[in-house]
């Protein structure tokens, strides 16, 4: 009798345990996420909503029930919404993002800045996997669009996708902008538990990281060619927007080897590389791009700006060209075209031209209009250089730094002829001078006269020192 009870004990106590890890695993999928949040408003808002405090308590209530709704098993609870924004006086929401990490200081998982002040189109500022989402707030819209917006800035947090179509459809207060979509739904729930508190660093702790690259490869995979791909950028993109740059890189290139064929993500990683300072390995993203869509103006922009950085302005000038031969209304082509120009030399006026086509293009557009009035102070302050350093030769003729700096100011004026002889003046004056020979040999290569070229670093050589890197490179072999 004693051993039957004792294995009737036994059984009793594995079931008992059983069931324990039964409704361990059951709490854990099944259970809500309390998500702790900390709002500030800035005095835009305020302004907006003199009743501010009830408006946001009513906007998270209405957040809460879309959330509850669409079975995410996320809840969010504001635990304060009484402090003003610090930082509302900073421009751009994007800067503004980025500079709260100087205020990350309360217990709570996220912060969210609700703002009345616009940027552009944008309707917020939200990395996935980090503690601060950005949202704006549009008084003349009703405060169901407004809460509706909100929830689906947040979910931004969880990786989900940003959707035109849907804030389209949201700003136009149309019923099928009310609910997430299912795969949203889905992966907000899969990754509703990720340690917020913790920022993009959470993805280095634990398995967060292959949760997340789980979880949005299943997103929307009717919309990413390649779901592998599409999870990588996401998460390369939070990393490379929180500074973490060298893990960033790590996740486009994997998106490139998933998609190889993918003219975009070899440009997402071309301008990772170019964030890092590694023009020479954007360049080569770039041109692949340009060469698996090569009647595409948007890869040719990217190959003469990266060419540009990469000191070849010459093969710049040509893959901005097509550009604009491929795309005449876009003034960005004839705005990179125009600031190519600017640091060439001799080229100061082509600048101008080439930039106020821009403004002709769009005439609306703040970058052209301020590139083509930085040309023509550009201009006018090379040619007071010239008058005031000529004055400085007739005054003393055997100074080298005289004509040194003449001959720099001429040369950048396209007054080549002028240069070579005052850049020779300096050298005769100063010959042990290697930087006045460096100069003749980019004159000379810019004049297509490699002789002189190859002979003046000739002599940069003799004399101890090596002429750039960037003007060996664009010389011939030398004969």
């Amino acid at each position: 009798m004693k051993l039957v009870r004792r294995k009737e004990t036994i059984i009793g106590a594995a079931v008992l345990a059983s069931v324990g890890l039964i409704a361990a695993i059951w709490f854990s999928f099944f259970s809500s996420r309390v998500v702790k949040v900390w709002v500030y408003t800035d005095y835009a808002f305020r302004y907006d909503h003199p009743n501010w405090p009830q408006t946001v308590d009513a906007r998270f209530q209405e957040v809460n029930r879309i959330y509850q709704r669409d079975e995410t098993r996320v809840r969010w609870k504001v635990l304060d919404s009484s402090q003003i924004d610090p930082t509302s006086n900073l421009p751009g929401i994007d800067n503004r993002r980025a500079n709260m990490d100087l205020h990350l200081d309360k217990q709570t998982d996220i912060y969210v800045i609700l703002t009345g002040a616009h940027d552009g189109e944008r309707t917020g500022s939200v990395s996935p996997f980090t503690p601060v989402a950005i949202v704006v707030d549009y008084p003349k819209k009703s405060e169901s669009v407004n809460a509706r917006l909100l929830a689906h800035e947040l979910a931004h947090l969880f990786g989900a996708a940003h959707d035109p179509a849907w804030l389209d459809s949201l700003m136009g207060e149309k019923p099928e902008s009310k609910d997430f979509s299912d795969r949203t739904a889905a992966l907000i729930r899969r990754m509703r538990n990720y340690p917020f508190i913790k920022g993009i660093d959470g993805l280095s702790e634990g398995s967060w990281e292959k949760r997340a690259l789980d979880a949005l490869s299943q997103d929307d995979a009717a919309v990413h060619d390649n779901p592998i791909a599409h999870a990588h950028t996401v998460i390369g993109t939070a990393l490379i927007n929180e500074r973490k740059t060298d893990q960033g890189l790590v996740h486009f290139r994997a998106a490139v080897k998933a998609d190889p064929k993918n003219k975009v993500l070899h440009l997402d990683l071309a301008e990772a590389y170019a964030r890092n300072a590694q023009y020479d390995l954007a360049l080569a993203e770039a041109s692949e791009a340009a060469k698996l869509a090569p009647d595409d103006p948007l890869t040719h922009r990217a190959v003469g700006a990266l060419l540009g950085k990469n000191h070849q302005p010459e093969a710049a000038l040509k893959e901005l060209q097509i550009a604009i031969r491929l795309e005449p209304d876009n003034p960005q082509n004839q705005v990179l075209l125009g600031l190519e120009y600017a640091a060439m030399l001799g080229h100061l006026d082509d600048s101008i031209a080439a930039l106020k086509e821009a403004t002709q293009v769009d005439p609306d557009s703040p970058m052209a209009r301020q590139s083509l009035e930085k040309a023509e102070l550009l201009k006018e302050r090379v040619e007071e250089t010239i008058t005031k350093g000529r004055a400085d030769v007739h005054d003393h003729p055997n100074d080298p730094d005289a004509h040194y700096r003449l001959a720099k100011a001429e040369a950048r004026a396209g007054e080549l002829k002028d240069a070579i002889r005052d850049f020779q003046r300096a050298a005769e004056l100063r010959p042990d001078n290697a930087a006045t020979h460096a100069e003749l040999a980019e004159i000379y290569l810019v004049q297509g006269d490699m002789d002189n070229a190859w002979a003046e670093v000739r002599k940069v050589r003799a004399l101890g020192s090596q002429p750039p890197q960037s003007l060996l490179a664009r010389l011939p072999a030398q004969k």
